[in-house]
C-alpha cells in the first residue's frame, strides 16, 4: 500500500489511542469546611511557587473548590495557603502527593494554624 494511504487510518489510530486518556480528565475535588470566624482565602501551590487562588470561604461554611489535574504534577507536593484576611494572616496546609481519582478535605480550623487536608480515593 503506497505510504500516503496509511496516513488518515495512522491519524485515526493516534487520535483513538490519546482520545480516552484526555476524557479522563476530570478536575481534583477539595470538599471544603471551615470552623474559623472571618473568611479564608484558599491557594494551591506547588511547594512554595506558583500560586493559584481556588476561593474564599465564609466564616463557618462548606464549599467545593475544584483545580486541574495537572497541578498534581509536582514533586516539592502540593500546599493549601490560607489566608485570614480579617487577621491579615497566612497559614500553610501541607505538603500533599495526589494521585488519579482522589480528592482532598481540607478543614479549616478555628484557629487556621491547626487546619488539616486529608486524601481519599474518589
Amino acid at each position: 500500500m503506497h505510504p500516503t494511504r496509511l496516513m488518515p487510518q495512522l491519524s485515526l489510530l493516534l487520535l483513538g489511542c490519546t482520545l480516552p486518556a484526555a476524557m479522563q480528565l476530570e478536575p481534583i475535588s477539595v470538599s471544603v469546611r471551615s470552623h474559623n470566624r472571618s473568611a479564608v482565602e484558599v491557594y494551591l501551590l506547588c511547594g512554595h511557587q506558583d500560586a493559584r487562588w481556588l476561593g474564599s470561604i465564609g466564616a463557618r461554611e462548606g464549599a467545593v473548590m475544584d483545580f486541574p489535574p495537572e497541578r498534581t504534577r509536582c514533586v516539592q507536593g502540593l500546599n493549601f495557603f490560607l489566608v485570614d484576611r480579617e487577621h491579615n494572616r497566612g497559614y500553610w496546609v501541607g505538603p500533599m502527593y495526589l494521585q488519579r481519582g482522589m480528592h482532598v478535605d481540607l478543614v479549616i480550623e478555628k484557629y487556621a494554624g491547626l487546619s488539616t487536608a486529608n486524601l481519599g480515593r474518589d
